[in-house]
């Protein structure tokens, strides 16, 4: 049986572990809105993902939504919200 990627996510404390809470919304949103198509290894690498915006936003100060943004860019996303050349 597949696991609930949403119970995954929330009950990862680690993951928003330093982020404010409008921060670590915005990160569970995006992440959960990724995971309702996702298998499960992409559940698995979804949740790296996760860890890995926290830690540059949380390390480097840099913001949630900015990081998301060049995830998203490097991904081929045509209309990254919040990035300008």
């Amino acid at each position: 049986m597949r696991e609930d990627p949403a119970h995954l996510l929330l009950e990862d404390e680690a993951l928003t572990e330093g982020l404010t809470d409008e921060e670590a919304q915005v990160l569970l949103s995006w992440l959960l809105d990724l995971a309702k198509d996702a298998d499960p290894s992409q559940l698995a690498h979804l949740r790296r993902l996760g860890h890995e915006i926290t830690r540059l936003s949380r390390d480097y100060g840099v913001p949630v939504e900015e990081v998301i943004g060049l995830v998203e860019l490097a991904w081929g996303e045509e209309e990254v919200q919040g990035l300008e050349a």
